[in-house]
């Protein structure tokens, strides 16, 4: 019978041990046996007792491949350009896409742009004639002053007097409208100092007409600053020139009329000469 702790036996009458510390492994229960031993020459000592580590899985590596520089290149079919004829007709009917495309918007569009970038064209001014003076009947002081004021002076003004009022009233701003109301209406002024000029009045009309001339000149000067204005984009400029041509045309009509009082007044209606 085995102890429970696996070391003696009991052989009837005590506990005998099975194996001691000095030679665990080689005495038996039985005398006899123990005499024998058996000896293994160069037995490797046991190896320690290791944890057991599974191996990972060696990862896949991928080794590139290096294309022979010599070997031809082939080609997709998707990629291959044409070549010869076909090349050409190709780029011609794609030339001819392109024109066609091209006029079908000038063709659409076109007119919107030249309208929105060209200013449309002023018609053109109808002048009106002025009246042929008569001869004199009598050769005056007053006849003449009132020939010259009559047929030469009034109609120029009734011809240049919207072009002014267009200018005066509605330029404001750096706008096509405004630079063409400008510009006619320095025409027009240039025309009636071009009568005045030429006039040719008896002293008593003379410094009267005077004034009518200073006016004229300041309308010029203003007007010709407001015609700057444009080539100068320049907004202060052009209300300057406005503010000049306003403080000038303001008292011409009375100073035409004025003119037409003091011929009444000043200048003899006797005959003078022959």
């Amino acid at each position: 019978m085995m102890s429970p702790d696996g070391k003696y036996v009991w052989d009837g009458q005590q506990w005998v041990p099975v194996a001691g510390s000095a030679d665990a492994g080689h005495r038996s229960l039985f005398p006899s046996w123990n005499a024998t031993h058996a000896e293994v020459a160069g037995a490797p000592a046991a190896p320690p007792p290791t944890l057991f580590r599974p191996k990972r899985a060696a990862g896949i590596v991928y080794q590139p491949t290096i294309a022979d520089p010599n070997a031809p290149v082939e080609t997709p079919t998707w990629d291959r350009t044409p070549k010869g004829k076909a090349r050409w007709g190709m780029y011609i009917g794609a030339g001819l896409l392109g024109l066609i495309v091209l006029a079908v918007f000038i063709n659409t569009w076109g007119p919107l742009v030249v309208a929105y970038f060209v200013p449309a064209p002023e018609p053109p001014r109808v002048v009106k004639p002025s009246p042929t003076p008569p001869d004199l009947t009598v050769r005056s002081d007053f006849a003449r002053a009132d020939n010259f004021v009559t047929y030469s002076l009034k109609p120029a003004m009734a011809t240049a007097a919207p072009t002014f009022q267009l200018f005066g009233e509605s330029c404001v701003a750096l706008t096509q409208s405004c630079q063409n109301a400008a510009k006619n209406a320095l025409t027009e002024v240039q025309n009636v100092e071009a009568v005045v000029d030429q006039a040719q009045l008896p002293l008593c009309a003379a410094p009267q007409l005077a004034k009518i001339r200073a006016d004229l000149t300041g309308m010029d000067a203003g007007l010709t600053s407001a015609v700057k204005a444009f080539d100068n984009n320049n907004k202060g400029q052009l209300a300057q020139g406005l503010s000049k041509f306003r403080g000038t045309n303001k008292p011409l009509s009375v100073d035409i009329s004025a003119l037409a009082k003091t011929i009444g007044v000043r200048c003899d209606s006797q005959p003078a000469g022959p």
